[in-house]
């Protein structure tokens, strides 16, 4: 009941806000004086409008409601700005200075809310990030600070164009808020910009549904904010800026109904079968009763029974011809069959199974017209794909592959039966099994990787700690031995020398099985110091930059990033004929991304993959990452590899 009388009063206020506005504005023609009445007019004709219609749907949502009340609060303002001039031109009385009062200072519960708070809020009603707090209260300061100056100004004439005294001014204040009147308008602009500039943020952050849905909105208040900066006199211009303002409820409501915002399409879809079905209904019941009356006269009883009748027996098919017709309209498919049958195709055409799955849950909730979807797939980590808002407690329906379960699918607002969602849920329970296998073959390979870089760090200690010295033992002491030999001291010191070489060559190659196995400048000097180091070589100059911290990388992410710089320079210094070149070490969003690229004479208009590319590649693929050599923007080669952290 409250949330009736709530939207009640939201539409009632929508109905009455035009024509206060057309009111206002006929009020301030009949003075024979020009009235300052100008603004964005459209706010009180569209704005309570478009409010009450999302507050019908969301009525707990901030933003609807932040849209109606500016709507609602700028006819108040026009009506007691033309008034006080209608009743000084024609009825002057001591309530003058009262109804003065607010309008002074109504319009900055408006304005400020309407280009400052709602893009900062928009969609969901909360901020995009607390970084925004600022610019939130920047707003809410500028909005009630200067109201409260204005309406506490002893002689608000400047804002109302009339010699009227305030009955509640303070005298102290004197010229103070005239001043800070003539300088609201830069603040109020870049605090606009700004709200602006969040949705943009919010934009690029968000899911493609949202983009979609914020898209709309955000277009329409660059365009409105641009031509309020210009600072127009230009009548055209004026023009331009007042449908700007007219076009932004619209772009709302455009988002609304066609992305699905705030799940307004239910509503929509329901109202627009009942009112078809009201007015075709309606139509053939008079018809046949205006048929009856001319074909049988007196007659009038028995043609309206026929007539009611006819009406009954047509009711139920024109319904179903109606919800067909309007679910093709809105893009709904009530067939449990071919929804499956669109599930797979779409299916099909995404990449690995998360992809897919990601994708599987957005056509579930289209199918089922649900606000918001959302499956889990239950594992060694839990993973997540939501699609839209599934609130504080959507229905979960268990997934089940071959009896095993496997998630839940989460749905909030669903409008479709069992038997659809029964049909949909078995093919999820396939993606989400083949979702968690990718997932724990992935960690397994991991596993693997970090157990093998593990295990040659650990042999590569051994053999260079150990073997190596002991060798290096044995050659010293065969050196001592030559030394003391008296006998025949040609012929062993000959047989000894050989020894040594032989020991020489020993100790060289096991270093070199080291540096095979894990390149010791690696953990001497770190992944940065030891790119430096090879850098350094004859050789075109070479530099090394980095973006991000290198500390606590996998072991095998390491190797792989040394190794794939190392080949792409070795490549660059034999065959680019380049003067320069720089490698590139990236840390962001979860990956290692290296980069070699030189201005030397570029690959070759059919390149083959070569043994050193192949290596690389396959360096990156352990890892699995990828790794790809290209033309260089500029001229040169580029090799750009990803590694997964």
């Amino acid at each position: 009941m409250r949330r009736r009388l709530l939207v009640a009063v939201a539409w009632a206020a929508a109905v009455i806000s035009p024509v206060g506005v057309l009111l206002a504005y006929w009020t301030a023609g009949q003075v024979p004086w020009t009235v300052p009445i100008g603004g964005v007019d459209p706010i009180g004709v569209l704005f309570p409008a478009a409010g009450a219609f999302l507050i019908s749907r969301r009525p707990r949502l901030v933003f609807p409601w932040l849209l109606w009340g500016t709507g609602v609060i700028w006819t108040v303002y026009l009506l007691c700005f033309a008034s006080i001039h209608w009743m000084t031109a024609f009825a002057p009385n001591p309530l003058i200075p009262y109804v003065a009062w607010p309008a002074a200072w109504l319009w900055l519960w408006v304005v400020p809310p309407f280009v400052g708070i709602m893009p900062l809020i928009f969609p969901d009603g909360r901020l995009p990030s607390r970084r925004w707090r600022p610019v939130l209260y920047g707003n809410l300061v500028l909005m009630v600070g200067h109201s409260l100056l204005l309406g506490l100004s002893p002689d608000p004439s400047f804002e109302l164009g009339l010699p009227i005294r305030n009955p509640f001014g303070v005298e102290a204040l004197g010229s103070i808020p005239e001043v800070v009147e003539s300088w609201i308008t830069p603040p109020m602009l870049v605090l606009s910009m700004l709200g602006v500039l969040s949705l943009g943020f919010r934009y690029k952050a968000a899911a493609p549904e949202t983009r979609r849905q914020i898209a709309w909105y955000f277009y329409t208040m660059v365009a409105f904010i641009a031509t309020w900066a210009i600072r127009f006199e230009d009548p055209k211009l004026v023009t331009l800026h007042l449908l700007m303002a007219a076009a932004i409820p619209i772009a709302i409501i455009a988002a609304v109904l066609r992305h699905q915002l705030y799940g307004i399409d239910v509503i929509l879809n329901r109202t627009l079968v009942y009112v078809l079905l009201a007015v075709v209904v309606g139509t053939v019941y008079l018809g046949l009763i205006w048929l009856g009356s001319v074909l049988a006269d007196g007659y009038g009883p028995l043609a309206g029974l026929g007539a009611a009748m006819a009406a009954g027996v047509l009711f139920d098919p024109l319904r179903t011809l109606l919800q067909a017709a309007v679910d093709r309209l809105l893009n709904v498919e009530r067939d449990p069959y071919r929804m499956a049958d669109q599930l797979s195709r779409t299916v099909q055409e995404a990449g690995d199974p998360s992809e897919a799955l990601a994708t599987a849950t957005s056509m579930v909730r289209w199918a089922l017209g649900a606000r918001g979807a959302g499956v889990e797939v239950h594992g060694e980590r839990l993973l997540s794909f939501v699609d839209g808002e599934l609130g504080e407690e959507p229905k979960a329906v268990p997934l089940a592959w071959h009896g095993e379960p496997v998630g839940r699918l989460l749905l909030a607002g669903a409008r479709q039966g069992r038997e659809p969602l029964s049909v949909l849920a078995k093919h999820l329970a396939e993606l989400a099994h083949a979702v968690r296998l990718t997932s724990d073959l992935r960690r397994s390979r991991e596993r693997i990787r970090v157990t093998r870089d593990e295990e040659r760090r650990r042999l590569g200690r051994e053999l260079h700690d150990g073997l190596g010295p002991s060798l290096t033992s044995v050659t010293l002491t065969l050196d001592e031995a030559r030394r003391r030999l008296d006998a025949d001291p040609d012929a062993v010191a000959e047989l000894l020398v050989r020894v040594r070489e032989e020991m020489t060559h020993t100790i060289v190659s096991v270093r070199e099985l080291v540096y095979g196995l894990r390149p010791p400048a690696l953990d001497d000097l770190g992944l940065e110091g030891a790119l430096r180091v090879f850098a350094q070589a004859p050789g075109p100059r070479v530099d090394v930059r980095v973006d991000g911290s290198l500390a606590d990388l996998p072991a095998a992410v390491e190797v792989a990033a040394y190794r794939i710089a190392q080949e792409a320079l070795t490549n660059v210094r034999r065959h680019a004929h380049a003067a320069s070149a720089l490698i590139g070490l990236t840390r962001v969003d979860g990956e290692l991304r290296v980069t070699v690229a030189d201005d030397g004479v570029g690959l070759p208009v059919s390149p083959s993959a070569g043994v050193g590319l192949t290596s690389m590649r396959e360096r990156a693929a352990e890892t699995g990452g990828s790794c790809t050599a290209g033309p260089r923007p500029g001229g040169g080669t580029e090799v750009i590899a990803r590694l997964p952290l």
